[in-house]
């Protein structure tokens, strides 16, 4: 935001006096709903069992309060990003404002979410301060809700803590709405450098939850994506099952 470089006498002199106790100041928190691929591309969601109360032993998205004064809610959710994954590369597209009263039961506590898509290669899992456990768990959504599976951990949507629940359905159905349309998909890609259609094919599946006929997508993908610059052509293959796979470059924008 750009800030007015020379402010009336009047204003300064209405700011100096200003008193911040006038309204309540509610506290803000940046929430990350993180996605990945597992190594039988299905979805997978970071989640954190917290430490303290409330809900404790209670498994959520990884998040933070704003540091009001020193950080923008772009660089808290980076932050948070950074403390559960080690890494801070990552593109973070802001999802919604969560206000609703009695969210969280210490105070009013607005939360700005996010999603972040990131291959599986590069996160580096670790629980934050305030959390006892970090893992990834598998998503399986549909009507009857959502179920989060690790192994021999299985979690419904109603033993998360907060209103998270709310914030991942709304994380899954707007990536589910935007994939057609936006570059979601590549950010999951194991490697932007080289990949083949099929591969983008599986993760565009794997969030949509269905099946996809092949020469459709490419059809798509080649009037989307090659005709327009987006991704290039290598003018190699590799071999994918015993057949030749065209391979093709993700241009970073």
């Amino acid at each position: 935001m750009k800030k007015r470089n020379n402010p009336s006498k009047e204003e300064k002199e209405f700011l100096e006096q200003y008193d911040v106790t006038k309204f309540e100041r509610p506290s803000v928190t940046a929430d990350i709903v993180i996605f990945t691929l597992d190594d039988a591309d299905e979805l997978n969601i970071l989640l954190i069992k917290r430490g303290g109360f409330p809900y404790k032993d209670c498994w959520a998205i990884p998040g933070g309060f704003l540091e009001a004064g020193k950080e923008s809610i772009d660089e808290a959710a980076a932050r948070e990003l950074r403390t559960e994954t080690n890494i801070d590369d990552v593109y973070l597209k802001q999802l919604y404002t969560f206000g609703d009263l009695g969210r969280d039961p210490r105070t009013t506590v607005i939360s700005v979410a996010y999603t972040a898509l990131v291959p599986k290669h590069k996160l580096d899992i670790k629980a934050g301060d305030d959390a006892k456990e970090a893992k990834l768990f598998a998503i399986k959504y549909d009507v009857n809700g959502i179920i989060f599976t690790n192994g021999n951990t299985v979690i419904t949507e109603s033993d998360l803590a907060f209103d998270h629940a709310e914030i991942i359905k709304m994380a899954i159905t707007r990536l589910r709405n935007r994939i057609d349309y936006e570059d979601d998909a590549f950010n999951l890609l194991k490697n932007k450098e080289k990949f083949t259609i099929s591969e983008l094919k599986r993760i565009h599946e794997t969030i949509k939850n269905r099946t996809l006929d092949l020469p459709n997508f490419r059809k798509t993908f080649l009037r989307d994506y090659v005709s327009t610059g987006k991704v290039i052509d290598l003018n190699k293959t590799e071999s994918s099952k015993g057949k030749p796979a065209r391979l093709y470059k993700y241009l970073e924008r």
